[in-house]
C-alpha cells in the first residue's frame, strides 16, 4: 500500500543557483520528513503545481523516502485530499 504524507508547512529561501529553494515539511503520522526543491532544477516541473497550491493538512501520495527524514526530490507528488477538511 502506498504511503500518504500530510503537508505541514514550507519555507522559501533564495537559491544559490539564482532561483528559489523550497523546504517542504511532511509527516506520515509517526515521523517528520523534509524535501528540498529548487526552481532551477530539472525536477521542478513535477513539483511546481504541488508547491504553488499546497496548504497545511493536504495529503500527498507518490513521495519516496530517500533517507531517514528526507523525501526524494525526484518523487512525483500527487494530491490525495486534505486531512483538516475530512469529514468523519
Amino acid at each position: 500500500m502506498e504511503k500518504t504524507f500530510e503537508f505541514k508547512n514550507k519555507k522559501q529561501v533564495q537559491s544559490r543557483f539564482g532561483g528559489i529553494m523550497y523546504y517542504l515539511f511532511f509527516t506520515d503520522g509517526e515521523r517528520s520528513y523534509k524535501c528540498c526543491v529548487d526552481t532551477t532544477f530539472r525536477n521542478w516541473a513535477q513539483w511546481q503545481k504541488c508547491v504553488s497550491n499546497i496548504k497545511r493538512g493536504d495529503l500527498v501520495k507518490g513521495l519516496r523516502v530517500k533517507a531517514k527524514g528526507l523525501i526524494d526530490a525526484d518523487s512525483r507528488p500527487r494530491y490525495a485530499g486534505n486531512a483538516l477538511n475530512a469529514t468523519n
